[in-house]
């Protein structure tokens, strides 16, 4: 049965939490967005004052979208630090999904090198392949078993490219015992490194999965953006993992969704 959640409009703009890069399996008919997580799935329109979240489990999609923190605070903390009043107004309504870790990992791997409309059609084909048919015409998302047992021809079939080998190995150590459970209880620094051990995760990788999935917010992940946010902030050269360091000295324990607002306004506003 299907079961609604009401949103005040203050802290929740669907659109903005789709489209700043963080979650790729979702669907837009216009009107509003579905949202696939695992196998669940949920319906999600907005109005001026309020958004409605429908779907079969609403208490699973309350903890998906993070509804009991309070971003209010958190952009009051955020408001004077460095380059971020125009950035939280800009992206008012953005929060940090809590995606589940396996679908994070490889979402994020096909995500390297990679633009939002080719990374979805993999994940989509994946899905539709090794997942199960959970109505609709959605798919759920495949299990590590379901992912290991195919070979890196099968993935690069689907149009993974390099990142086929990735994802073959990746799911094979997790099918085998690789336990993504442990992050949650690592220090950040630690299980970046953890994750770093399988194939295709490098740091920013690693950051975007911690930041996304185990709701970690004392990283960074650096881009091409977010260089250029550097550049802003602090200037100068500097590699990558020194730029994460000094971000996360500035913006704190929230840097990870000060990263997301200031990424969302770097992309959107370049140019202009």
């Amino acid at each position: 049965m299907k079961s609604d959640i009401i949103v005040q409009r203050e802290d929740f703009d669907i659109g903005r939490i789709l489209d700043c890069g963080q979650v790729f399996r979702y669907f837009s008919d216009g009107d509003g967005y579905t949202v696939v997580s695992g196998d669940r799935v949920c319906y999600v329109v907005q109005d001026e004052s309020r958004a409605v979240i429908s779907s079969d489990d609403p208490g699973y999609f309350a903890e998906y979208f993070d509804l009991d923190r309070d971003y209010r605070a958190i952009r009051a903390d955020l408001a004077d630090k460095p380059f971020m009043g125009e950035a939280v107004a800009y992206g008012r309504g953005i929060r940090i999904l809590r995606q589940q870790p396996f679908e994070t990992l490889i979402g994020f791997i096909v995500s390297a090198n990679n633009h939002i409309p080719r990374i979805k059609g993999i994940l989509g084909r994946i899905c539709e392949r090794l997942g199960k048919d959970i109505g609709g015409g959605i798919h759920s998302f495949p299990t590590p078993e379901a992912m290991a047992s195919k070979d890196a021809a099968f993935y690069a079939s689907l149009g993974a490219g390099y990142r086929a080998e990735y994802l073959a190995d990746t799911a094979r150590r997790v099918a085998d015992g690789f336990d993504l459970q442990r992050v949650f209880d690592m220090p950040s620094d630690e299980a970046c490194k953890y994750l770093c051990t399988l194939k295709g995760v490098g740091p920013k990788v690693a950051d975007c999965i911690l930041l996304f999935a185990f709701g970690k917010y004392d990283v960074f992940p650096v881009d091409t953006w977010i260089r250029k946010v550097y550049a802003d902030v602090v200037g100068g050269d500097a590699t990558s993992a020194q730029m994460r360091k000094k971000l996360c000295a500035i913006y704190g324990e929230y840097a990870g969704i000060a990263q997301q607002y200031l990424f969302f306004y770097k992309r959107e506003t370049s140019g202009r």
